[in-house]
């Protein structure tokens, strides 16, 4: 199988998909983007505090486990 046709395949796969959800969103009235842009953008801050405070979490059992290992 020649390389070039499978990339060639795979970036006209995702030509129409991607066609496809812009004809969906295309359909969208103006205020059911901006619920949805509203909605993505929540979701994205609830990852980003999540992670945040996963990455403090780890961070203070780290500083606890050297604290104990003191003694």
């Amino acid at each position: 199988m020649d390389f070039v046709k499978v990339v060639d395949t795979a970036i006209d796969f995702c030509k129409d998909k991607i066609n496809k959800a812009m004809d969906i969103w295309e359909s969208f009235d103006e205020d059911q983007k901006r619920l949805y842009i509203g909605c993505a953008a929540v979701v994205c801050v609830v990852i980003v505090v999540a992670a945040v405070a996963y990455g403090l979490g780890n961070a203070h059992g780290k500083r606890v486990a050297l604290e104990e290992e003191d003694f």
